[in-house]
């Protein structure tokens, strides 16, 4: 028993350091990392007395350190993340924000102003927009485009007028 906690301290030693870089350089989080490390390593014990004749200890434990960062990234994925402050009265309310329809050039029909509307102020998919509307996607699609169009359009046409300038802004913005 003794031999066998030798052999396992002794690889704890020898890979322990670089399969915290491995596993950081991808997470960069020191305790997750810490914690997938000591979780490849408590597999190592688990499976000592299969592994003792490994040929390969570190590629076995890189291996399952990479499965266990997949894994919790996928996982990670999924998570719904809570805030620290659980009192709604610590969050602003933006009482400056102009509705996106009062700021759209007027010149646009109301087709255009209301898919322009669901696309950038209510950030909707093109499939929501569609289920919304009533429409296929690729209807739905080339309304934004014509509507996108007929608003750069209007842009460049537009009088040098201090509203227009904010047009302008919203239009570079989304279009990054």
């Amino acid at each position: 028993m003794h031999e066998q906690n030798q052999w396992f301290i002794e690889r704890y030693r020898e890979h322990s350091a670089r399969l915290f870089k491995q596993a950081y350089y991808v997470l960069r989080d020191q305790h997750l990392t810490e914690d997938l490390m000591e979780e490849a390593f408590l597999i190592l014990l688990y499976k000592q007395k299969d592994l003792l004749t490994h040929p390969n200890i570190g590629g076995w434990l890189s291996q399952t350190l990479k499965h266990l960062i997949l894994d919790e990234t996928k996982s990670a994925r999924h998570k719904l993340e809570t805030p620290l402050i659980h009192d709604t009265s610590a969050f602003t309310v933006d009482t400056y924000h102009e509705p996106l329809e009062d700021l759209l050039p007027k010149e646009l029909s109301p087709k255009e102003r209301e898919i322009l509307v669901l696309l950038f102020e209510k950030q909707l998919s093109y499939e929501e927009i569609a289920q919304h509307l009533g429409i296929s996607i690729l209807n739905c699609r080339t309304r934004a485009f014509r509507a996108k169009a007929h608003y750069k359009e209007l842009i460049t046409n537009a009088p040098d007028d201090s509203n227009f300038k904010f047009y302008v802004i919203f239009l570079k913005v989304q279009s990054i």
